[in-house]
């Protein structure tokens, strides 16, 4: 199920990019207008969705991409009302699309984390981290539900031990298994 998810997020990021770069501006207008809410709406659900665990790393990339385009005034056309910049509108919109979605959450919090998704647009490793925090503090997530939200920095370590466990067995013969050493061989190829 978490590779169907992934597609969809893969897709959903390309079409995105896609109509973001499309050289007719007004076909790329229309499309934000009629889909832009509506995929933010989406991530927002099933990133908040406590039953849903998976896609964080593509989720929050989307949403990174959609908060982007909207600070930098990529997407020139009107969002929301027409009497306010984009990016307040984009603002106002996600505090009280949560505010509503967790009245439990004080006002302040879902202000200083819709702050800082737009201040951290640029920095996807800020982001998640603001998107981490949020979650975990809606409390709809239990200690051991938080674990998919680190599963891209958790992969990592387990790499870096895995790579530093290899090079100590390189420094003493016999340790590894033929199949195992690098022919140097095969490198010039």
């Amino acid at each position: 199920m978490r590779d169907i998810a992934d597609i969809g997020l893969n897709l959903c990021l390309e079409v995105i990019d896609n109509f973001s770069g499309a050289a007719d501006p007004a076909v790329s207008n229309a499309f934000f207008q009629q889909y832009f809410l509506g995929i933010m709406q989406d991530i927002f659900f099933v990133l908040t969705d406590a039953d849903h665990k998976s896609g964080f790393k593509l989720q929050s990339v989307v949403l990174a991409r959609m908060f982007h385009l909207v600070e930098l005034n990529v997407i020139q056309a009107p969002l929301f009302d027409a009497s306010q910049p984009n990016p307040i509108a984009l603002r106002e919109y996600c505090v009280n699309l949560l505010k509503g979605a967790f009245p439990h959450v004080q006002l302040s919090h879902v202000r200083a984390f819709v702050i800082a998704l737009s201040e951290n647009h640029n920095d996807l490793n800020r982001f998640k981290l603001a998107l981490r925090d949020f979650l975990i503090q809606l409390k709809e997530f239990s200690v051991s539900d938080n674990a998919e939200l680190f599963l891209e920095e958790k992969e990592a370590e387990v790499q870096r031990k895995a790579e530093k466990e290899r090079e100590a067995a390189m420094k003493i013969p016999g340790m590894l298994k033929p199949s195992q050493i690098e022919d140097k061989d095969e490198e010039l190829t």
